[in-house]
């Protein structure tokens, strides 16, 4: 440990503190020695109490501080993956097309990922942040089987905005990989990469913090021709062919930014395994400037009354202090003990006996949550019914999901939010719960006598929430709507 000043410059308030003490020592007296014995005969010399009391205040302020020394922490290096969804995706050199192949290459890799945390960034026209470096790869793993170009809100190919913006994630000091997945590169956007990577042309730049680029290439190698459901301009302008990649220069391009290139259709890609970081952790300081202002307060004492004074109010304040303050405190009443039924249908419930329990309890939410908890969903919507509180409503709620009636639990939710507005469990499933009602009213209307009766008798579950892909696709759409218009560059 070492002490430190949090904040040094306060240290400054001791000049005028020194000359104030230099002052009085050297200031002239109003009555000459003889005329003071004289007229002043018991008056001594007074003690500067209060000039005292501000050397602890002014170094409280400067703040001394115990700080313990940094240590190295490791940690796993942050890998970003850069995924190109342009229609060029979709040609059909890699069966059964160049996009499913990825996907399929992205989840084996996102396996093997290990601790490393991982973000994704989805680029056509422009680039946009799918999800920021994180080690929950269950929230990656959801999205990867439906990424295809056709949630991109603009066509194109801008591999240099998702690099801009895979630079931005990277926190200071610490080492990050950059995983280009991609089919092809022109020589202009490979020099706009190279251009905007750290450490390009710098003599004062420390290697060991810059990123690396690695390139996994989806590409067959060969001149290859657009299926007919991209884009018919795209096909048009471009002969219906997309040229074979320059593999020379984005090799080159690759081994310059520290990594290398892999080709998709070799197998699983064998890159340099990821570093690990090594960051100084910030040493922890305990500030001591509180305990400074301790002795303020015998001093502000002294200053006022006096130290006989003082000395009289301690021996005082310790004779008469109140026994009360010692007293052995009264414990609270007991509460009233449960009935003998109630006592045994909670000792069946907690055993997990519901069915005893659910025949025993006479409180309704209780009984109904027993009745629910042995999946007799129809007896706990009932016991609910007799209690007009707002949990019961709610959990009338749940029951009556179970059951299919989705009118009715949207009723019961409503009734639960009429008395609880802020029970945010009714709020979420009720939003849950509208749009299924809706298509299942929707599907009612549109069916046939028969069909209708049918899902009379056998009323539908209800469904899933939708795949976080749509919530995607809707994110990205809405954030190209508040970006700015694009000059659109085709993939080559």
């Amino acid at each position: 440990m070492e002490l430190i000043l949090l904040r040094p410059l306060w240290l400054l308030a001791l000049l005028p503190w020194l000359w104030q003490g230099w002052r009085r020592n050297h200031q002239a007296a109003l009555l000459a020695p003889a005329m003071a014995a004289y007229l002043l005969p018991r008056q001594g010399r007074s003690r500067p109490w209060l000039w005292l009391a501000c050397l602890p205040l002014i170094l409280a302020l400067a703040g001394p501080a115990l700080r313990q020394q940094s240590q190295p922490v490791t940690q796993p290096a942050t890998d970003i993956w850069l995924l190109d969804l342009s229609d060029s995706m979709l040609a059909q050199d890699l069966a059964p097309d160049r996009a499913t192949r990825v996907r399929l290459m992205l989840q084996e890799m996102l396996a093997q990922s290990g601790q490393h945390p991982v973000a994704l960034i989805l680029y056509a026209a422009d680039a946009y942040l799918a999800m920021p470096p994180s080690r929950d790869h269950d929230a990656i793993a959801l999205l990867l089987p439906d990424l295809r170009p056709s949630i991109m809100p603009l066509q194109g190919s801008a591999p240099e905005r998702a690099v801009a913006l895979a630079l931005a994630q990277i926190p200071a000091g610490q080492q990050a990989r950059l995983l280009l997945i991609t089919d092809g590169l022109s020589p202009r956007q490979m020099d706009h990469i190279a251009a905007q990577w750290p450490c390009q042309g710098s003599l004062f730049c420390h290697d060991s913090a810059s990123p690396r680029l690695d390139i996994l290439l989806a590409n067959g190698g060969q001149a290859t021709p657009l299926p007919p459901a991209s884009e018919p301009g795209l096909n048009l302008r471009l002969g219906r062919v997309l040229p074979p990649p320059d593999v020379d220069a984005m090799t080159r391009l690759a081994s310059q930014l520290g990594g290398s290139l892999q080709w998709l259709q070799a197998g699983t890609p064998r890159f340099t395994p990821l570093p690990m970081t090594q960051t100084p952790s910030e040493g922890q300081s305990r500030d001591l400037g509180p305990w400074l202002l301790i002795p303020l307060l015998p001093l502000a004492l002294l200053a006022r009354v006096g130290s006989a004074w003082l000395l009289l109010l301690g021996l005082g304040l310790g004779l008469t202090s109140p026994p009360s303050l010692y007293a052995k405190p009264a414990l609270p009443a007991a509460s009233p003990p449960l009935s003998m039924q109630e006592g045994e249908a909670w000792q069946a419930y907690q055993h997990g006996d519901y069915l005893t329990a659910a025949r025993t309890f006479e409180d309704a939410i209780w009984q109904g949550n027993a009745w629910y908890r042995a999946g007799d969903y129809e007896r706990a919507a009932k016991a609910y019914g007799r209690a007009s509180s707002a949990t019961a409503h709610y959990n009338r709620g749940n029951a009556l999901v179970q059951l299919g009636n989705l009118s009715g639990a949207e009723q019961a939710y409503l009734a639960a939010l009429a008395l609880d507005p802020r029970n945010e469990d009714a709020i979420h499933n009720l939003a849950l719960l509208r749009p299924q009602s809706s298509q299942a009213a929707s599907r009612s209307q549109a069916g046939t006598p028969e069909q209708t009766r049918e899902q009379d008798a056998t009323p539908e579950r209800p469904r899933p929430p939708a795949p976080p892909v749509i919530l995607l696709e809707q994110r990205l759409r809405k954030e190209a709507q508040r970006r700015p218009l694009l000059k659109v560059e085709e993939p080559w």
